[in-house]
């Protein structure tokens, strides 16, 4: 005999919970992300529920399977496995340990839900879900959400959705947080305009003890910021967490001409080339004032972009790239080295100084982190690496990346490290940044606007100020 009951009074979803099922109604992709505590596993189970017994009702199929992942089973255990036995009531269905599923009853469907971890998503090649959803999403890199997407199909069923939950962090961080927070998409995807993104904050929940806001509200910054106000620039896991949009990057400005002007080079072919103009002032600040981040180039096609961006004006000391170019051998039986140097000597007539990156990372990392420590200039903080806001790429990975598992000194090489990786051979070309004195560069601050003001008076006056210093 079927149960007639409201699902909203079952679930007893918040108001933050209840958004995300309302958007789902429209969008098909729904990240309900952001800081610990805010209710999104919980939502994950019952919206799978609900989908199932909306695809029952309305298209009148029976047994339709969905799946909620995690990254392992010891999460899916942790997260869901021991919760449902006491969430979901004896009537609505029954969870089957051996398989991993909980299958409705006949009078809702049957339909599936399977419990399914990530470590290999290739054993779902033959699998089909009507919908899925992904606990902690960032935990996954991108290719793993693009598998998912190729599962995602049931007969008769139009409306197939994907739904996830996640803190910040973790190794898919930017490309989670490029999708479904910035809107940035790859040029061939067709559904961009189907992805929504719901903030979710440890205060949404109003079940959640006063106790646990005080842990949150305790831990170090990185971490308070993540896993209690959901901030997406800060996480736990940032490798750089000295990173701070309002300190290291500057709008553009006319670099002038005796700065010293390098090129830095980090080539790829199938993920990109990652090319950045570099300024050093004379006070020892190192500014990236231009950028070319593309895919699909070859040495000599790379080559071509460089000088090309390039002004003979900029007088350019040298180029700096990464060292592997210097033993990677193309059909001519050249090295990439050499076939960058032979197009630049065809395209300029004289020869380029390319020189070798040096590929010791976790000192290259120090280094970068001396040049992003903050310091005072007066009364205004400063830090030795500027980055001009039209170097989009730079700004958008560099604080993603996040610290490697194995190798705890250095960051994780799976994350989107080819911005980060060519200025680190640029910086490392140039002498470790000069200690300088606050005092020394306010005093230059002051000479340079004495000057100024000199010059804006007229020449009587001038020479009257000059004797007398009235």
């Amino acid at each position: 005999m079927t149960t007639n009951i409201n699902f909203s009074d079952l679930v007893n979803f918040t108001e933050k919970q209840d958004e995300a099922n309302e958007a789902l109604k429209q969008f098909k992709f729904i990240l309900y992300g952001g800081a610990m505590g805010g209710g999104k596993s919980y939502w994950l189970r019952w919206e799978l529920v609900k989908l199932l017994l909306y695809y029952f009702h309305k298209y009148k199929i029976r047994n339709v399977a969905v799946g909620l992942f995690c990254e392992d089973y010891p999460a899916l255990k942790d997260r869901h496995l021991n919760k449902i036995k006491f969430e979901f009531p004896s009537w609505l269905g029954d969870y089957y340990a051996q398989d991993h599923n909980f299958v409705l009853k006949e009078d809702y469907g049957g339909g599936m839900i399977c419990f399914r971890n990530l470590d290999d998503v290739s054993k779902y090649q033959s699998a089909e879900f009507a919908a899925e959803a992904v606990d902690e999403l960032t935990k996954n890199t991108k290719d793993v959400f693009d598998f998912l997407r190729t599962r995602l199909r049931w007969p008769g069923i139009e409306d197939t959705k994907f739904i996830a939950g996640t803190n910040p962090g973790g190794i898919g961080h930017a490309w989670v947080k490029d999708m479904f927070i910035n809107n940035i998409f790859d040029p061939n995807e067709q559904e961009k305009d189907k992805f929504y993104f719901i903030q979710a904050r440890a205060t949404d929940n109003p079940h959640l003890p006063k106790s646990y806001y005080t842990t949150l509200e305790s831990l170090p910054e990185q971490s308070r910021k993540a896993f209690l106000e959901g901030d997406w620039d800060l996480f736990k896991g940032q490798y750089f967490s000295e990173w701070r949009k309002d300190l290291h990057v500057v709008e553009p400005f006319k670099i002038p001409y005796e700065w010293k002007k390098i090129v830095c080079i980090d080539y790829g072919y199938s993920s990109p080339s990652a090319v950045y103009w570099c300024a050093i002032s004379p006070e020892g600040y190192f500014y990236l004032y231009r950028e070319l981040y593309e895919i699909q180039l070859t040495y000599s096609s790379l080559a071509d972009r460089i000088i090309s961006m390039t002004t003979d004006s900029e007088n350019i000391r040298y180029w700096v790239a990464d060292p592997s170019i210097w033993s990677r051998k193309g059909d001519s039986g050249l090295s990439g080295a050499e076939t960058m140097k032979n197009t630049y000597r065809d395209k300029k007539r004289m020869a380029l100084d390319l020189v070798q990156g040096n590929n010791d990372r976790v000192n290259g990392w120090s280094i970068i982190r001396e040049y992003l420590k903050p310091f005072m200039v007066g009364d205004k903080k400063m830090a030795k690496l500027q980055v001009f806001s039209t170097c989009y790429e730079f700004i958008r990975t560099f604080p993603t990346l996040i610290y490697d598992a194995i190798k705890v000194e250095d960051c994780d090489s799976d994350g989107e490290d080819h911005a980060a990786d060519s200025v680190r051979y640029g910086i490392m070309s140039n002498p470790t940044p000069a200690i300088v004195d606050p005092m020394v560069l306010k005093q230059k601050l002051f000479n340079q606007r004495h000057k100024k003001y000199l010059a804006s008076m007229k020449p009587q006056k001038r020479g009257l100020y000059r004797m007398t210093g009235y």
